[in-house]
């Protein structure tokens, strides 16, 4: 009797090791890099229960917000790189892959980038130079201490024409000229590191079918484009399936990289439905006791059925991301824990929501589990 108490005591040790070893990074090795985005509180030590799950699950990281212009640039006199040298201190003292989130984008950036202190818009000159002198100094800064650059975000839109954004409107509605120059800057001022075009919604296929165009005018310019990042804000009836893997296909056949980014899966109302983007929804009257009964309905908790809904909708994406393991990078998390997700904030603010694949205690949610069975 006791050897058998003996065997079985050593059976499941060796199970309870097995168990606590298979990581994200392990169960897709042979795949792609598994990534997740991380955040200051991260990096600089207070969210030191995260910090230790993101260095034992993943290979690769993604700064939420502590490279975007309007942290490392708030003023034309001031450049701070405080919070983003740290998020790069963090990647290399831990041997992960790390990227550039981003060069080029309209959100999150001063209003001083386009327009004169006294309201005026900047010529196409001045705006170019504006451009050229703020890669410059971003990009090389980090020369030789990042792996990769988004150099441009978000700027196809859904019919897959340049979007009116601050940053086309400038050039007047040039948008090649600005794809053209931004990546040809982050090129000069740090050629070691890849370039991407990172956007959200490029499923749908007249935009994928415009970033495929983009990608096509750049290589025939001559201009280095590296990979194509999926934004994958997605939630749990959407996108079709068929159009996930049609833009795999699209992009790796134009011999880029492609790469899975920004990855969760919104669970509330409306916006588990499809992708909602602009400021309508963030009007007061959606606080309204009527409004937020019907947007905001798991304030204490996810309901069973709704988490096994989540739970398959993850297993069903990494069963696409694993079959395509040969055109697929990288695949990142959009944040570790639903207590740190953007989608608590939008597009309706002050929800409560469940994205991500842990729980706020930092727990494991089943869809982790699901996840890590894909590649048996």
């Amino acid at each position: 009797m006791k050897r058998i108490t003996v065997v079985f005591a050593l059976f499941l040790m060796c199970t309870i090791t097995s168990s606590a070893q298979k990581t994200l990074k392990g169960a897709y090795a042979d795949a792609f890099k598994m990534g997740c985005a991380v955040n200051s509180s991260i990096v600089n030590g207070r969210d030191s229960r995260s910090a230790r799950i993101i260095l034992q699950q993943f290979n690769a990281v993604s700064p939420e917000n502590d490279m975007k212009a309007e942290v490392l640039h708030p003023s034309p006199d001031r450049w701070n790189f405080q919070a983003a040298d740290r998020y790069v201190q963090f990647a290399k003292d831990n041997g992960l892959w790390a990227l550039g989130h981003t060069l080029v984008w309209h959100n999150q950036t001063p209003d001083f980038f386009f327009n004169h202190p006294d309201g005026t818009p900047k010529s196409h000159d001045e705006m170019v130079e504006t451009m050229r002198s703020y890669i410059e100094t971003v990009a090389g800064h980090f020369s030789g201490k990042i792996d990769a650059w988004d150099v441009v975000n978000e700027i196809i839109d859904n019919d897959g024409s340049y979007r009116k954004t601050l940053w086309t409107n400038a050039f007047n509605g040039d948008g090649d000229e600005v794809v053209r120059l931004a990546f040809k800057f982050a090129h000069e001022y740090d050629p070691n590191a890849e370039l991407y075009y990172n956007d959200f919604n490029v499923w749908r296929p007249t935009k994928r079918d415009g970033i495929a165009r983009m990608v096509r005018m750049l290589q025939k310019e001559g201009i280095r484009i590296d990979g194509i990042g999926i934004q994958a804000h997605w939630g749990l009836n959407f996108p079709k399936n068929e159009y996930i893997t049609a833009a795999i296909d699209t992009f790796a056949a134009l011999g880029v990289k492609v790469m899975i980014t920004e990855l969760d899966v919104d669970v509330l109302p409306l916006t588990k439905e499809g992708q909602v983007i602009g400021k309508s929804l963030q009007d007061p009257m959606f606080q309204l006791e009527e409004f937020e009964t019907y947007l905001d309905p798991y304030k204490n908790g996810l309901p069973d059925d709704v988490q096994a809904q989540l739970t398959a909708r993850y297993a069903e994406l990494f069963n696409i991301f694993y079959s395509r393991r040969d055109k697929i990078d990288r695949v990142t998390i959009w944040g570790l824990h639903d207590g740190m997700s953007w989608k608590n904030g939008y597009p309706i603010p002050n929800r409560t929501n469940y994205p991500l694949l842990y729980n706020r205690d930092r727990t494991p949610k089943p869809a982790l589990q699901a996840v890590l069975n894909i590649p048996k």
